[in-house]
């Protein structure tokens, strides 16, 4: 669980970003769809660069950014939920 932790402590951040951010420029919370578009943006920043890269040695195998990917995710999906909460008391 300790992966989790990890990736929910450098994510958070700036899961609060893009709703305050949303929230100044609209003066309401981004829907479902408009907050994980945005974030989307920034997946590369957590989970590594695409395999296309892979021949600099930079790149991973795709079942490994997957797996990467899909933990990021799961974060996203709990901040945000957290955030819709504590934003509509």
């Amino acid at each position: 669980m300790s992966d989790f932790d990890g990736i929910r402590r450098d994510i958070s951040l700036k899961v609060e970003h893009i709703f305050e951010a949303y929230e100044k420029d609209n003066y309401c919370m981004p829907t479902m769809e408009e907050f994980r578009a945005m974030f989307n943006e920034h997946i590369d920043e957590y989970v590594g660069p695409d395999d296309s890269l892979r021949g600099a040695g930079l790149g991973m195998p795709s079942d490994i950014k997957q797996r990467r990917e899909q933990k990021v995710w799961r974060v996203v999906n709990e901040l945000e939920a957290e955030q819709r909460f504590l934003r509509s008391e």
